[in-house]
C-alpha cells in the first residue's frame, strides 16, 4: 500500500438493514480514488427496515470495517461521512389557502408564500404523529389552484384565491442522534452527514442530467429510498418499507431454509440454472431457477406496486421520464418489468446502475449497484465537508439547518417556524355600495410589501444562503379597510334657502340609507344601498320638508309638483288637504275656524342661543315657530345655517318640545 497523507483520507460509511460498507479514498485529479473497502454483513438482525435496533451490535460491525482500514491502510481513520437512510424520512400531503387582491397579478413571490402556507401545515400535519425536532429536506407541487379549478401555473393570473397542494419530506432529528451515538461507539466523529436517496442520485446523476425528470430508487433490504429530479435540482425524497428482505423471506417460507441460505437462493435465480440448497432439516435440493421466480413473483410485483405509487406521488401525479435502480435489490428478478407495467414506461427507460455510472470516481466495480450509495456519500461530503449544519442569523436570531440540499431564505422561514402570512401582503378591504342606484367601490388602503435583505441586498425568497449569512426580513404590513362617511362620497352639499309663508326655510340634503333616514356623518357599510336626494321642486317640499298634504303657490298661483325653486323664493301655502280640509290664503289665515278653536293649546318653554324662551298658543311646535318670539331676521342670512336641536343636526321643520335646547349659528 503506497504511503498516504492521513489529512488527505476520506472515510465514508453506508450502513444498510443487512450490511455496512466502508470506502476509504483520496482526491486525485478532482475524481475521488477508492483505495481500500471492506463489506460486513450484520452477524445477527441489528437493524430492521433500515433502522438501528441494536446499537451495540451496529458498532460492532463498524469497528471491524475501521479495524480492518487500519491494517490495509495503515491509517486510523478518526472522521467519518455517513448518511441517514431514507426509511427516517417522514412525507405528508398538505395544502395551502390564501385570499387575493382580484386587481393585481400573481408573481412568483406570491406563489412561494403560499406554498410556504401549505408547508407550515404539513410540519403541523406531521408533529401530530411524530415528535421533536424536524428537518423539512425536501417539497414539490402536486397541484396549483385558481379560485378552486386547477391551474398548471399561477404566475401572471387574477383571481380571488388560490390554494397549493403539496408533499413535502422532513427528517426527524433523532435519527441523526443514533448515528451520531454508533459513530461515537467507535471513536470517530461525524465530519459530514447527508441522506442515502441524496448521496444515490449524487453519485449516478450528475448536475447537467438533473434538468431531466429522472427518478432514482436505491433498493436495499429492508426499505427503498426514492429521489426525484427535475429542473436542475433534486425536487423530492420519499421511500417505501418494502425492499429486497421480503423477497428473501418468502423463499425462507417456500423452502423451510435460514435467511442466509435463502439469500443465497435469492441471489442464482437471475443465472437460470439449478439451485441446490440445504435446508432446516439437514436435506438437500435441487430446485429450478424459474419455479423460485414463480415464487416470488407476487412478492416482487408488491414492492414494485409500492415503489411505482410513491414516485407518481412525489412526482406530481406523474411518470418520470427515467428511472434508475442502484442498490443490492435492483437486482431482484423481475423488478424492472414490474416497474415497467406500474410506471406505463417502457423498459428501455429504466436502468441499473453501477459504479461504471459515476463518472467522479475511480473504483472497482466487484460491489456493482450495491456500491453506488457510498460513493455518493463520499462524494456529497467532499463538497460539503463539515457542514452538516449551516446556521445564519434571522432578524439576530440564530437558525440553524440541515444542509442536505442547496438552501434558500425560503428554508431559513421554514425552519425558524416563521408564519408564512407574515409574508402575505394584503390590502385593507373594500367597501362596495349604490350610490342613487350606481354601484360604487371605495379601494382600501394599499398594505405594505416585505422586504428580504440577506446581508444588506434586498433579495428574493430564492436567494441561495451559505454558513454565517445575515438575513434581515421586514414583514408585510396589512393596508386598513375603507372606510367612508356619506358626506365624503357626495360632492353637492350646496343648500337651498327660501321662504315659505315668509319663513325661511333650507332645503338640506335627505339621505335614505336602506329606507332608514340618516345623517351626512353616517358611516357607509358593506352592500349599502343610499339614496341621496337634494329637495329642489315642489313635489320634493311636500315629502320631505312639510310631510304634509298642502298645495305651494307663488304670488297666489298654484305651482305645480315639477316646478324647480331657486335660491330665494319666497312661495306660500295655498291650499291645505286633509280630513279637515281648511282653505289657507292671504285673506283667511289668521282667522280661527271651527277647527282651530278646538284645538287644546300648549306653552313649552325652550333655550334658543342661551335665551329662555316661553312659546304658546299651539299644540305641537317645531323650530320656524321659534322665529315668531326673537328678532331675528332669516331674510338677510349670510352663510352657511347651523342649526342643533339637543347637540343633534336638524332643520327648520324639526318637532320641539318643552326644555329642548336649540342653537343655530352662521358660517
Amino acid at each position: 500500500m503506497e504511503n498516504i497523507n492521513s489529512k488527505d483520507i476520506k472515510f465514508a460509511l453506508d450502513v444498510g438493514t443487512r450490511s455496512i460498507i466502508g470506502t476509504v479514498g483520496v482526491v486525485r485529479e478532482n475524481k475521488f480514488h477508492v483505495i481500500f473497502e471492506k463489506y460486513v454483513e450484520h452477524e445477527e438482525r441489528a437493524m430492521i427496515d433500515g433502522q438501528i435496533h441494536d446499537i451495540d451490535l451496529v458498532a460492532k460491525s463498524v469497528k471491524k470495517i475501521v479495524d480492518e482500514i487500519e491494517k490495509e491502510v495503515n491509517i486510523k481513520p478518526s472522521t467519518v461521512s455517513i448518511a441517514a437512510a431514507g426509511r427516517f424520512l417522514r412525507t405528508v400531503n398538505a395544502s395551502g389557502f390564501t385570499e387575493l387582491n382580484e386587481d393585481e397579478e400573481i408573481n412568483k413571490e406570491d406563489i412561494r408564500k403560499l406554498e410556504l402556507i401549505a408547508l407550515k401545515e404539513a410540519e403541523k400535519e406531521i408533529n401530530k404523529s411524530t415528535g421533536g425536532k424536524l428537518y423539512c429536506v425536501g417539497y414539490s407541487v402536486k397541484n396549483y389552484y385558481l379560485n378552486g379549478y386547477i391551474i398548471s401555473n399561477l404566475q401572471g393570473h387574477k383571481g380571488e384565491n388560490a390554494s397549493v397542494d403539496v408533499i413535502a419530506t422532513f427528517l426527524p432529528r433523532s435519527v441523526v442522534d443514533s448515528l451520531y451515538t454508533v459513530m461515537n461507539k467507535v471513536g470517530l466523529s461525524v465530519s459530514n452527514l447527508t441522506l442515502e436517496p441524496i448521496a444515490a442520485i449524487e453519485a449516478v446523476v450528475p448536475k447537467n442530467l438533473r434538468l431531466l425528470n429522472i427518478a432514482l430508487v436505491d433498493i436495499g433490504a429492508g426499505t427503498s429510498d426514492i429521489a426525484i429530479s427535475s429542473k436542475d435540482t433534486v425536487s423530492s425524497y420519499g421511500m417505501v418499507p418494502q425492499a429486497g428482505d421480503e423477497v428473501t423471506e418468502a423463499i425462507v417460507q417456500e423452502y423451510l431454509v435460514d435467511f442466509n441460505t435463502a439469500e443465497n437462493i435469492k441471489r442464482q435465480i437471475n443465472l437460470g440454472k439449478e439451485i441446490t440448497y440445504i435446508d432446516v432439516l439437514g436435506l438437500e435440493n435441487t430446485i429450478q431457477a424459474d419455479d423460485v421466480r414463480k415464487v416470488i413473483k407476487p412478492i416482487v410485483s408488491k414492492i414494485a406496486e409500492g415503489i411505482s405509487t410513491k414516485i407518481i406521488e412525489l412526482n406530481g401525479n406523474k411518470s418520470p421520464s427515467a428511472l434508475f435502480l442502484v442498490g443490492g435489490g435492483a437486482h431482484t428478478p423481475g423488478i424492472i418489468e414490474e416497474l415497467s407495467e406500474k410506471l406505463n414506461m417502457p423498459v428501455q427507460r429504466i436502468a441499473i446502475k453501477d459504479r461504471k455510472s459515476v463518472i467522479e470516481c475511480i473504483s472497482k466495480n466487484d460491489l456493482g449497484s450495491a456500491g453506488v450509495t457510498v460513493l455518493g456519500i463520499a462524494l456529497v461530503a467532499l463538497k460539503n465537508e463539515n457542514k452538516n449544519f449551516i446556521d445564519v442569523i434571522l432578524n439576530g436570531s440564530t437558525v440553524s439547518m440541515f444542509n442536505s440540499h442547496e438552501l434558500t431564505v425560503m428554508d431559513v422561514i421554514i425552519h425558524a417556524g416563521i408564519n408564512p402570512n407574515m409574508l402575505i401582503v394584503k390590502n385593507g378591504k373594500n367597501l362596495r355600495y349604490k350610490l342613487n342606484g350606481v354601484k360604487r367601490i371605495a379601494f382600501g388602503e394599499k398594505g405594505k410589501y416585505p422586504v428580504i435583505r440577506v446581508n444588506n441586498n434586498i433579495e428574493s425568497l430564492d436567494k441561495h444562503i451559505k454558513y454565517g449569512d445575515i438575513i434581515e426580513i421586514d414583514y408585510a404590513k396589512e393596508g386598513k379597510d375603507a372606510k367612508v362617511q356619506i358626506k365624503d362620497v357626495i360632492r353637492e352639499l350646496n343648500t337651498i334657502g327660501i321662504f315659505l309663508d315668509d319663513k325661511l326655510i333650507n332645503l338640506e340634503p335627505i339621505i335614505i340609507v336602506n329606507h332608514k333616514k340618516e345623517t351626512l356623518d353616517y358611516e357607509i357599510k358593506e352592500n349599502d344601498e343610499i339614496s341621496f336626494i337634494l329637495p329642489k321642486t315642489i313635489k320634493d317640499i311636500k315629502e320631505y320638508v312639510l310631510k304634509e298634504k298642502v298645495e305651494i303657490g307663488k304670488n297666489g298661483i298654484k305651482l305645480e309638483d315639477d316646478y324647480i325653486v331657486v335660491e330665494g323664493e319666497r312661495l306660500n301655502i295655498i291650499k291645505a288637504i286633509s280630513d279637515n280640509m281648511v282653505t289657507i290664503n292671504e285673506e283667511n289665515k289668521d282667522k280661527p275656524t271651527m277647527k282651530n278653536e278646538e284645538i287644546d293649546k300648549k306653552i313649552i318653554n325652550v333655550i334658543f342661543n342661551n335665551k329662555k324662551l316661553t312659546l304658546s298658543h299651539k299644540k305641537d311646535y317645531i323650530i320656524i315657530d321659534v322665529f315668531n318670539y326673537v328678532d331675528y331676521d332669516l331674510s338677510n342670512v349670510k352663510g352657511k345655517v347651523n342649526l342643533t336641536l339637543n347637540g343633534e343636526n336638524v332643520g327648520y321643520t324639526a318637532k320641539i318640545k318643552d326644555g329642548d335646547v336649540i342653537e343655530l349659528c352662521i358660517n
